[in-house]
């Protein structure tokens, strides 16, 4: 078993009712597969960066999840025909603390937003890294032009 993000979108026209019932159908579906849902936490109706099957807007929701790897395709393939789920993305969480209780939170602005924000920050690190290091290496052809300038 090994723990697993998953975000999903669910479609914006459904109510309290048919959010509630998507996220339950989802979670069906991975306890189908012989995983467990850790934590739910629903980030709320939000602006899509671009449209998407002319949808706008849509309710966002991140899953911690302890599904056996095998089993991973199984869950993609079911979100891919999900008639309420437009878009998911399932990511392995490295580096995850234990989380001994399964909860559920509700609304933006929550730490559980944290981690991602950590994962942005490495990435955004590592970038800057690589950054670092063109930099050099632009500054190495200029470094040996000069000294060949210089030995003629």
């Amino acid at each position: 078993m090994r723990d697993y993000e998953l975000m999903y979108i669910v479609r914006p026209e459904l109510d309290e009712e048919g959010l509630q019932a998507a996220g339950d159908s989802v979670e069906q579906l991975i306890t189908g597969a012989g995983g467990t849902v850790v934590r739910t936490t629903n980030w709320g109706r939000r602006r899509l960066a671009y449209e998407v099957d002319h949808l706008r807007d849509g309710h966002y929701m991140l899953l911690h999840i302890r599904l056996d790897g095998a089993r991973v395709r199984d869950v993609e393939r079911a979100l891919a025909i999900h008639e309420t789920v437009f878009r998911h993305l399932l990511v392995v969480r490295e580096g995850a603390e234990d989380d001994a209780e399964p909860e559920t939170v509700d609304g933006a602005g929550t730490g559980a937003e944290a981690a991602p924000a950590r994962q942005a920050v490495v990435a955004a690190e590592a970038d800057d890294d690589d950054d670092e290091d063109d930099d050099e290496a632009d500054d190495e052809p200029a470094a040996l032009a000069a000294a060949t300038e210089e030995e003629n």
